[in-house]
């Protein structure tokens, strides 16, 4: 299946030829990655050598990892290594096929529409009447809810692309 997105970009990679396709999404994923990876290198590091922890990193790591969370789903939907029933789907006939494409993308688009709204209303929330801060580092909890509905959007992308994708594939096995 064709790796189709509006998020994608190509750049050139040393003196040669090759071009490679990025996506916003896996950049961004890696870059928080990294930083977790750091703050969690120093963590242990710092209880290894000095028998004590660093607080605020726990914070980080745990709300960085849902954002991570939201991106690798964006990632599984335009790569097409989403969960699936194939052993059921592949003996439906090409109509119910396409049924079951179309209900789970509207399911899905659903679910994460529900999650961008609510995640946006939390926000506000937070913003304007609770005015919550963390524990640790002592900044607006809000920010940390900021990836949830912004990730949101992107799964929601990438599941409409990886939808259309399918409808077509199945399309052309129909007319094989």
């Amino acid at each position: 299946m064709p790796a189709v997105s509006t998020a994608g970009f190509s750049l050139k990679i040393g003196g040669g030829m090759e071009k490679k396709k990025y996506y916003l999404d896996e950049l961004i994923g890696a870059v928080l990655l990294g930083i977790m990876s750091i703050i969690t290198f120093a963590n242990v590091m710092n209880r290894y050598f000095f028998k004590h922890s660093i607080a605020f990193t726990e914070e980080i790591t745990v709300n960085l990892f849902v954002w991570i969370t939201l991106l690798g789903i964006s990632m599984a939907f335009r790569r097409g290594a989403n969960l699936k029933m194939t052993n059921i789907f592949d003996k439906f006939s090409p109509k119910l096929k396409k049924t079951a494409i179309i209900a789970a993308g509207i399911l899905g688009t659903a679910l994460f529409l529900f999650i961008t709204i609510n995640s946006v209303r939390e926000i506000y929330k937070n913003i304007t009447f609770y005015k919550s801060i963390s524990e640790a580092l002592g900044i607006p909890t809000w920010i940390y809810s900021l990836g949830t509905p912004i990730f949101s959007l992107f799964v929601i992308v990438q599941l409409f692309l990886s939808t259309r994708n399918l409808l077509k594939q199945t399309e052309q096995e129909k007319g094989e």
